[in-house]
């Protein structure tokens, strides 16, 4: 009886510090909106040749520079190209992104999402030495569709700025472009010429 007893205590408390494990690994950072959590690299697909780094350190000027460079367009009906965040939401969002990527462990990623005025904004972040990845789901509510064959609809694709170029896919030898990622210098400077040229770029990409 003692040693069943005993058997349940050690249960419980392995239990318990797995739960507290699991608690602590799932810890989720939130201000102004903007919710930021780590997930397991297990999770990503197509980075089996990407050497990530840990931690992500950034100044805030440089984090801004990203997030004012993503662009995103509407593909049926093309338009002048739409930031992907205000400068107002980028001002709120900068501090708590430089705050967590310094936090970022070995086989994480960042997985965020931002509740604008519009709609939720979610998308993941990671990075190697040079470059900064960003993956965009969703903008302001609307998740990404590109499907060639036209079965779902197509909504928005993200739109190359100087610095930027679309993840490409290999499947023997196919070649697939992924329009709602990007890779970015992980430099990045204030994007300048905001409109016109991506417009042009995007013609000719």
């Amino acid at each position: 009886m003692k040693a069943r007893h005993s058997f349940l205590i050690v249960f419980v408390f392995m239990l318990l510090c797995s739960c507290a494990a699991i608690t602590k690994e799932e810890k989720n950072y939130s201000k102004n909106g903007l919710t930021i959590a780590f997930r397991s690299i297990s999770f990503l697909d197509d980075v089996q040749n990407v050497k990530f780094i840990y931690p992500i350190i950034l100044t805030e000027e440089n984090i801004r520079n990203h997030l004012l460079s993503l662009y995103h367009q509407d593909i049926v009906r093309p338009r002048k190209p739409t930031p992907v965040f205000s400068v107002a939401a980028v001002k709120e969002m900068t501090p708590l992104f430089k705050i967590v990527m310094k936090k970022v462990k070995p086989k994480k990623y960042l997985h965020f999402q931002y509740q604008g005025s519009r709609g939720v904004t979610e998308g993941q972040v990671f990075a190697t030495y040079k470059k900064l990845y960003w993956h965009i789901f969703k903008i302001n509510g609307v998740a990404y569709s590109n499907d060639p064959l036209r079965i779902r609809k197509p909504t928005w694709k993200l739109v190359r700025a100087p610095g930027h170029s679309y993840q490409t896919v290999y499947t023997g030898s196919l070649q697939r472009v992924i329009k709602n990622r990007i890779i970015a210098n992980i430099k990045m400077p204030y994007p300048r010429q905001r409109f016109q040229s991506l417009r042009n770029k995007n013609k000719t990409g």
